[in-house]
């Protein structure tokens, strides 16, 4: 389990690296970022998300999609 100092200081890490949109939470498996990020697309939101977290030296495990975050379109 990972300790609200070490937290804090991932968070500062995360935030130099440009994730100042990520909200941080510990939890048995490490350490889950939630992102609340705008791209062109959801795919390149994704993809800059993980590849900002890999420049703080961390490895992601997986990334997960929160349904309420797609937009379904009325034609």
């Amino acid at each position: 389990m990972i300790s609200d100092k070490e937290i804090l200081e991932l968070a500062d890490k995360l935030a130099a690296a440009g994730c100042d949109d990520g909200h941080l939470a510990g939890h048995e498996e490490g350490v889950e970022v939630v992102f609340d990020r705008e791209a062109e697309s959801r795919d390149e939101a994704m993809r800059s998300a993980v590849a900002q977290i890999e420049r703080c030296g961390l490895t992601v495990k997986r990334v997960e999609l929160d349904r309420e975050a797609i937009a379904v379109l009325d034609l």
